[in-house]
């Protein structure tokens, strides 16, 4: 994966978590989630089982922008 790959992120509700979560997606598959049902300062991620490897500097900036979303900073 490199900087070249689409990042969605989705911020929802799901019925496993007490919280919203944002959902990372590369290229329409997913990748993991943000979830912050231990609070805002401790987030917590959860990778899909699927994922072998991917780009520290895309996934970097894939936590960062879920972050940003799920905590409503942009």
């Amino acid at each position: 994966m490199t900087n070249k790959n689409q990042l969605k992120i989705v911020v929802a509700s799901d019925v496993d978590y007490e919280e919203l979560i944002a959902e990372i997606y590369c290229d329409g598959k997913f990748i993991g989630l943000l979830q912050q049902d231990n609070g805002k300062e401790n987030l917590k991620i959860e990778l899909s089982p699927d994922l072998k490897s991917i780009d520290f500097e895309w996934f970097q900036n894939a936590l960062s922008e879920a972050k940003s979303k799920l905590l409503g900073n942009s």
